[in-house]
């Protein structure tokens, strides 16, 4: 039997857009960071000034003020309320193209990382890379890293392991339970 170890685009895409969700507009998530896109946290003003925002009314681009004046009314609202619920408080978007590069450069950069990190990870099943690529979109590279025994599993092919391995905090149970199933679907 062959095994598939490649991941589309349109897969990795779509696994993203589903935990993270994919607004154009600035939210609070559930902790009281300001996002955008597809789960991309803007830690401060200066981050969001650098994104490619325009002006919704009119499609033109955004000035540095009217990134900073929505900034700050979103970062002012309640945390973990539904995304779409902080729209009201913006005036700008990310054009699609940019949301979709910019998922696509922090995507390149994680796969990079479990390149480095997880010995040969070019030959894993395609299950078991999208669970490990959605655990470093969450965890972030290090934090993937604790997973000490997750890391053993990948990496000696024990996907049972590996799916016993994977439940991180904050994440809800359906996550949890979608990345525990591509480790087992990876078993063949």
């Amino acid at each position: 039997m062959t095994v598939k170890s490649d991941i589309g685009w349109a897969e990795i895409a779509a696994d993203f857009a589903n935990w993270e969700g994919r607004k154009s507009f600035m939210y609070v998530d559930t902790v009281g960071r300001v996002t955008v896109g597809v789960g991309l946290m803007l830690p401060n003003v200066a981050a969001a000034q650098k994104l490619g925002f325009v002006t919704r009314s009119d499609g033109k681009p955004a000035s540095a003020s009217a990134i900073a004046a929505d900034f700050q009314r979103v970062s002012a609202q309640p945390k973990a309320k539904p995304a779409n619920s902080y729209k009201a408080f913006t005036q700008l978007d990310l054009p699609e193209a940019v949301i979709d590069d910019l998922l696509k450069t922090l995507v390149t950069k994680f796969e990079q990382g479990l390149k480095v990190n997880f010995a040969g990870y070019d030959q894993y099943p395609a299950s078991a890379k999208r669970a490990l690529m959605d655990m470093v979109y969450n965890l972030g590279l290090e934090g993937l890293l604790k997973f000490k025994n997750l890391k053993k599993a990948a990496e000696s092919g024990n996907w049972a392991v590996a799916a016993q391995e994977c439940e991180r905090r904050g994440p809800s149970k359906a996550r949890n339970d979608w990345t525990s199933e591509m480790f087992l679907k990876a078993i063949g």
